[in-house]
């Protein structure tokens, strides 16, 4: 397959994964029935690509995706993903048409039958500064959405011992990867993983780097029993697996989500990312999915390659046809509201802390109590931010 960086127009990869779905175009968002958390309710059925939110089941981009029955498969390469969906982790989800929330503030809700995730580097910690951290020559962004999880529960508790793996999204201008989930532990993977842009190429050699040449990584090697794209080069955007020696055992092209979940056409689509291919605002790509704006709302700033967005739409042929396109900023992300579904143990009232789904959280007299007492074994809806590497809920109510 080829790279993202090939040109707009209907390539071998466009017309390979267009053969997944019908050749009926939408021109709106399916079935005409009410937007609903960017999707809209009655349609066939919906795709949606994110971070995730909340959990019980999964909240990604504001739909509560029940995930009781969903087949989990790894982003790397369609095997069994094998571990619990987190807060934090980056997925793509292929489920049910949308319905709408019962209430004024509650939660659209959708039954996913299939997701994909997947982090993008793994390794070691080289340094850490007061907003972000390094690993193999790369800078990783932390925000205060940043969920830590492991040896580490905040940046202030990372150091050089310890190894990480990072699910976020990859800045291609400057190869900063704007951290959403990271897992910390203090003992070394039998694999790293990076992802970037290809510079420093040498057939040659068998050697390249990623990122930028401003900054980029430490210089990675591949061999003969490596597997290799058929054909790449300088200004490829690729995902490696290597040992920690930094041979590459698996070198693959970012290719769009959409094919391993066998997303259809009339399906609704919100998805949030990078732009990781730019032509002009009306054609680009995100997360390798190729985005039609051309007669879509734009709300925010400009659109350019490596610019955050969220958009909404619908698929024809795989490709997002896009009906409105924003550009959040960082500032945004790190004051998220996250949001929990579950049933309340381990309460200590004068801590002031409670467990829901395996995390602790705090409340205070600021936390909104939306006529509820707090006691074990009720179930609650929790909605909480990040702080200093805790959980503190802002606003608890029934979830009867």
């Amino acid at each position: 397959m080829p790279s993202i960086q090939t040109n707009p127009t209907f390539t071998r990869r466009t017309l390979l994964l267009g053969m997944i779905g019908s050749v009926a175009h939408l021109t709106g968002c399916g079935g005409g029935g009410s937007d609903v958390a960017g999707l809209s309710s009655g349609g066939t059925g919906s795709f949606t690509s994110g971070t995730i939110s909340g959990l019980g089941s999964i909240i990604v981009n504001g739909i509560r995706y029940n995930d009781d029955n969903a087949t989990v498969i790894s982003r790397d390469d369609g095997t069994s993903f094998g571990q619990p969906l987190k807060v934090g982790m980056v997925v793509s989800i292929q489920g049910s048409a949308v319905t709408a929330a019962t209430t004024t503030n509650g939660t659209a809700t959708a039954t996913a039958t299939k997701i994909s995730c997947g982090s993008e580097w793994q390794g070691p910690v080289s340094s850490v500064s007061a907003s972000s951290f390094n690993m193999l020559g790369l800078t990783v962004d932390v925000l205060t959405s940043t969920v830590f999880e492991g040896v580490a529960t905040q940046l202030a508790g990372l150091s050089t011992s310890h190894f990480v793996e990072v699910h976020g999204y990859v800045d291609q201008t400057t190869g900063h990867l704007q951290a959403t989930h990271v897992e910390v532990s203090n003992t070394q993977p039998t694999q790293y993983k990076l992802s970037g842009v290809v510079n420093n190429f040498s057939a040659v050699n068998r050697t390249f780097k990623l990122g930028t040449t401003a900054q980029p990584s430490s210089q990675i090697s591949w061999d003969s029993n490596t597997s290799v794209p058929s054909s790449w080069s300088d200004g490829v955007f690729v995902r490696v697996t290597m040992t920690p020696g930094l041979l590459g055992t698996h070198i693959r092209l970012l290719t769009s989500p959409l094919a391993l979940l066998d997303a259809d056409n009339e399906q609704d689509v919100e998805i949030h990312g990078f732009i990781s291919a730019y032509q002009s605002n009306a054609n680009f790509t995100v997360n390798g999915i190729q985005v039609d704006a051309s007669n879509a709302r734009i709300a925010g700033g400009s659109l350019a390659l490596g610019v955050r967005v969220e958009i909404k739409g619908s698929l024809n042929n795989s490709i997002l046809v896009a009906t409105k396109v924003e550009t959040p900023s960082n500032s945004e992300e790190a004051s998220r509201t996250f949001e929990f579904h579950g049933t309340l143990s381990a309460l200590d009232a004068t801590a002031q802390t409670f467990v829901l789904h395996g995390l602790t959280f705090q409340y205070n007299n600021s936390t909104s109590m939306q006529g509820i007492t707090l006691a074990n074994g009720v179930s609650i809806e929790v909605k909480a931010t990040r702080s200093s590497g805790a959980w503190v809920a802002t606003e608890i109510s029934s979830d009867a």
